[in-house]
């Protein structure tokens, strides 16, 4: 029952409070200033303030050198800075409160492509070098493409030259981190975190995964200058009281509310055939998506790392030559009819539109009339995902996320998403492949589910998911 605001006594008057003061504070590494892919590849930086955090006006940046002795010059992935980070976790006295493996790749090739509009674009070429209007040829990262290629950068753009950095260039990125508590609405008290902050641990990407080189494959890279840039907002003494009381009134913990994600790895054999069968063992209370890409990690050395070099492997996504797909949770299939691809060899590329439709209600309803993100026929399940049909320098991107609302699955109206935590639901991803793939097919599956952050009166946070 939602109380009038006459009786609401936990809603606090804008007059009481008390003049906040919104300040810019740079968070920096606990554990070192430099860091490489290839050696010290940890970066933890810590949280802790005597104010509120504003984690949707703050980010993250960092400045990225190129390998010395590589002698190479180089594109950025479509991720950017995201494309840095291979692990992500949100740590607080020892305990994790949340751990996303292959963040690179849930951002890459899911979340940017399907989330990203022109304005997006324009703006992450600013802040993050991607391609946008520009001709992109020898470091020209400025010099406009002709004609009215500009307003098209993004639905029918290309990606960066791997030219785009000189060698030995240096070059700063600057993002907000998208997901779990820097992703959420409200303010998060540090000021109640005692002694204990809040961790951030980023884990780098391997070199040959954050993007393209010319003539060599790059072997490592350097990160340095390293700032989580954090807004926080001061407040007086009585809203800082009042929030204690509303602590205490709600049985001892305050309660933020996030989306968080969960990586799950599967393979597809060579001209694997049939139904593929993908455990996804997600235990969670509420389930929102069940969202995948897959694509070949055959490269190996010698003319295979030649060939990764010239790709954009963590943003690149294949239709696998998936006739259908479903998920069965226990022993129900979600859908009952699985949904239609016809990618199959020989298959038309025109019958893209319902597993388009069905990841399109992973994010927002269908008739929603700004559409989903930068994703065009030009880009969208172009591929199979082999290691030859990539994504290279200078062509189109190739992505193909794929996704099931499984919200639409709940068992009654008052659920907020399909649980698989009561009685240990098993969840697999059956995929129907038509075979004829000659590499094997990397699957990278990622649950999104709701989570609670209990900040309790001792300082400690807890999640519930």
């Amino acid at each position: 029952m939602s109380l009038p605001s006459t009786m609401d006594y936990t809603k606090i008057l804008p007059i009481a409070a008390g003049n906040p003061r919104a300040m810019r504070r740079t968070f920096l590494p606990v554990n070192g200033q430099s860091f490489t892919a290839a050696g010290n590849n940890i970066i933890r930086i810590e949280l802790s303030a005597d104010q509120f955090w504003d984690a949707k006006h703050s980010y993250l940046k960092f400045k990225v050198t190129l390998a010395n002795a590589a002698m190479v010059t180089f594109g950025i992935e479509n991720g950017g800075l995201h494309a840095f980070i291979r692990r992500l976790r949100v740590e607080q006295a020892g305990s994790i409160l949340y751990d996303v493996n292959r963040y690179d790749k849930l951002l890459s090739a899911i979340l940017l492509p399907c989330q990203s509009n022109l304005q997006t674009q324009a703006d992450r070429s600013i802040t993050e070098q991607g391609r946008y209007g520009n001709d992109g040829n020898a470091g020209n990262l400025n010099n406009p493409e002709a004609a009215a290629a500009t307003s098209g950068a993004f639905i029918s753009g290309v990606q960066n030259q791997d030219d785009q950095f000189a060698v030995n260039a240096e070059f700063t990125l600057c993002a907000p981190l998208v997901v779990s508590l820097f992703s959420q609405d409200k303010l998060v008290p540090l000021q109640l975190l005692s002694s204990s902050p809040l961790t951030i641990e980023l884990e780098l990407a391997p070199a040959g995964d954050v993007g393209v080189t010319a003539m060599n494959a790059m072997t490592d890279y350097t990160i340095s200058d390293i700032a989580y840039v954090a807004q926080l907002v001061d407040v007086s003494p009585e809203v800082d009281n009042q929030v204690r009381m509303i602590q205490e009134l709600s049985g001892g913990a305050i309660v933020l509310n996030c989306t968080d994600y969960t990586h799950f790895n599967g393979n597809i054999n060579a001209n694997a055939a049939g139904i593929q069968a993908i455990n996804v063992p997600a235990r969670r209370k509420s389930i929102k998506s069940l969202l995948f890409v897959g694509a070949s990690q055959q490269f190996g050395g010698g003319a295979g790392q030649a060939l990764q070099r010239a790709v954009y492997n963590t943003s690149s996504g294949g239709h696998m030559n998936l006739i259908d797909y479903q998920v069965k949770v226990g022993s129900i299939m979600h859908p009952a009819t699985p949904i239609r691809c016809n990618f199959n060899v020989g298959g038309d590329i025109n019958t893209r539109a319902e597993a388009f439709e069905e990841l399109t209600k992973c994010f927002m309803p269908v008739n929603n009339a700004i559409g989903l993100g930068g994703l065009s026929r030009v880009n969208f399940a172009v591929v199979d995902g082999q290691s030859g049909t990539m994504g290279a320098a200078g062509a189109a991107p190739t992505y193909c996320p794929l996704g099931v609302d499984m919200e639409a699955f709940q068992r009654t109206a008052i659920e907020a998403g399909l649980d698989t935590s009561a009685r240990s639901t098993p969840i697999t991803l059956l995929l129907n492949t038509a075979g004829g793939m000659g590499n094997s097919i990397n699957i990278d599956a990622y649950v999104s589910y709701d989570a609670l952050y209990y900040v309790d009166a001792s300082g400690v946070i807890s999640v519930s998911h």
